[in-house]
């Protein structure tokens, strides 16, 4: 797989008007090969080596839960994500802050970070498949 990575200063052009994601804004973005799904909004991608990521803006139910309705939910979200990027080879983006340093993007041992499979946002594609949501609980 061949690997690029740019770091880039400067404050990230974000959403778009549909508050929709069309490419990556600025920051640490590289290509990466999804090499494993965990549920519907945590997967690990290969760089040089292992990383695991929670994509950005993007709440999926939980498969790791006594409520079967939300693991039903769960299973099903990581299916959906499974079918469309296990295996694919994606660009991956960390933000960064406007001094271009990654600060604040880790969490429970994942990297927080927005995949994109060609130019669609995946997060999104989750959101709009009714897989996740875009903020926590909603």
């Amino acid at each position: 797989m061949s690997s690029s990575r740019v770091i880039h200063n400067g404050p990230p052009p974000w959403l778009k008007k549909e508050n929709k994601m069309q490419k990556p804004p600025e920051g640490f973005t590289t290509k990466a090969t999804v090499v494993r799904v965990i549920d519907g909004d945590t997967v690990d991608v290969s760089i040089t080596r292992r990383l695991r990521v929670r994509l950005q803006d993007c709440w999926a139910p939980e498969t790791r839960t006594r409520d079967i309705v939300e693991k039903q939910k769960g299973i099903a979200a990581r299916s959906f994500l499974m079918t469309r990027i296990d295996g694919e080879e994606v660009t991956l983006f960390i933000p960064s802050d406007n001094e271009g340093e990654l600060k604040d993007v880790f969490t429970f041992g994942r990297v927080v970070g927005r995949i994109f499979l060609e130019d669609e946002d995946v997060s999104s594609l989750m959101i709009e498949a009714g897989h996740a949501s875009k903020n926590k609980g909603g």
